[in-house]
C-alpha cells in the first residue's frame, strides 16, 4: 500500500507531542487546532504504520517503534534546520579553500600576480591554481566543478555561464624597431599578410587568433604564422630578433616596448575592444567564497 508523503510540519508535529504526551497541548504548543494535531497524528500512525502513542492509565505513552523514531525524526528536523538557514558570511582572514582558474599567462602576470598579493594579506587559508586555457573543455569543466573560474577574452561570451567584465584592451601588432619593411611607421594590410608571424597558442586557439582568422578569411587570406610559443615573453624575444611580426594586447606590448627595442603599430584590421571577463557557472553565484573573489577580482582590476 503507497504511503501518503510527510511534510516538516507534521515530523515536527511528532516531536511535540512525544515531549507533551497530549494532542491538545502538543496543538497548543505548535499553535494549530486539536482536530489538525488529531490528523496529523493520523498521518504519523498511517506513514510509520504503527500506533506510536497509545492511551494508558489515563495519559498517551510511546510505543517501542516510537521511541526509536524520535531521535531519528529530530535528527531529519535538525538538518533540514541547518541546511535551510541562510548561508554563512565568508571570513576570508580563517576560511580554508583552493581556489582553480583557468587564464593565460599575460592574465596572471597582469591582474592574477596583484589578486594573489591581495590574498596573501587578506586570506592566508586562501589558495590559487592557475591553468593555461583550452577552449574545447573549459566550458564543461566550470560546468563540472573542476574549475572555479575562466578569466581572459572570449567571443562570442558562453550564454550558459554567469560573467562580470573586469577590464578592456585592445590590439596591437609589434615588430622590431629597425624592421626594414617597416621604416616608414606604416603597417599595411598587404604587409600585414606578407610578413612572418610569432603567435601566442593555446589549446584551441586564442579569441585574437581566431578573430583574425575571420577578418582575414573575408578578404581570401590568413595569417601567415611561422612560429607557435606558449609564453608571451617568447614572443616579444623573436620579435626582437627577427622580422617577425606578433598581433597581441596593447597592455601587454607596452610592458616590453622599451626592454626589447620594439615598436606597436595600429593592425591595419578592423578587430572589437578586448573585454577581459571573469566566467562562472550559475551554480557558484550565490556561494560567498565565489563572491568574495570575484569582487576581488573586480576590485584589482580597477588599478591596473
Amino acid at each position: 500500500m503507497d504511503r501518503p508523503d510527510i511534510d516538516l510540519l507534521t515530523l515536527r508535529s511528532f516531536c511535540t507531542i512525544m515531549e507533551e504526551r497530549s494532542v491538545s497541548r502538543a496543538a497548543f504548543k505548535l499553535g494549530v487546532k486539536q482536530p489538525m494535531m488529531s490528523r496529523m497524528l493520523a498521518k504519523l500512525r498511517t506513514y510509520f504504520n504503527d500506533s506510536l502513542l497509545v492511551w494508558s492509565g489515563g495519559h498517551m505513552v510511546p510505543t517501542p517503534r516510537a521511541l526509536v523514531l524520535d531521535n531519528e525524526v529530530r535528527l531529519i528536523l535538525a538538518t533540514m534546520e541547518r541546511i535551510s538557514s541562510p548561508v554563512q558570511s565568508f571570513d576570508p582572514s580563517s576560511s580554508k579553500f583552493t581556489f582553480k582558474l583557468v587564464a593565460t599567462g599575460y592574465l596572471e602576470s597582469t591582474l592574477l600576480a596583484k589578486v594573489m598579493a591581495a590574498i596573501a594579506a587578506q586570506a592566508p587559508g586562501i589558495q590559487v591554481e592557475v591553468r593555461p586555457p583550452d577552449r574545447f573543455n573549459d566550458t564543461s569543466a566550470l560546468e563540472k566543478g573542476a574549475i572555479d573560474f575562466l578569466v581572459g577574452w572570449t567571443v562570442p561570451p558562453t550564454p550558459t555561464l554567469r560573467s562580470r567584465l573586469l577590464f578592456t584592451d585592445k590590439v596591437v601588432c609589434i615588430a622590431r624597431a629597425g624592421h626594414p619593411e617597416l621604416q616608414d611607421g606604416n603597417l599595411t594590410y598587404e604587409k600585414y599578410v606578407k610578413l612572418d608571424h610569432v603567435q601566442f597558442d593555446v589549446r584551441g586557439r586564442t579569441t585574437t587568433e581566431l578573430l583574425l582568422q575571420e577578418c582575414l578569411a573575408q578578404k581570401g587570406h590568413r595569417p601567415n604564422v611561422k612560429f607557435r610559443v606558449q609564453n608571451f615573453l617568447t614572443v616579444a624575444e623573436i620579435v626582437a630578433n627577427s622580422d617577425l611580426i606578433a598581433t597581441l594586447s596593447r597592455r601587454f606590448a607596452t610592458t616590453v616596448l622599451t626592454q626589447y627595442g620594439l615598436k606597436a603599430f595600429e593592425p591595419p584590421i578592423r578587430l572589437p575592444p578586448m573585454q577581459n571577463r571573469v566566467f562562472w557557472h550559475e551554480r557558484m553565484h550565490a556561494d560567498p567564497c565565489s563572491s568574495w573573489f570575484r569582487k576581488l577580482l573586480a576590485e584589482t582590476a580597477k588599478r591596473i
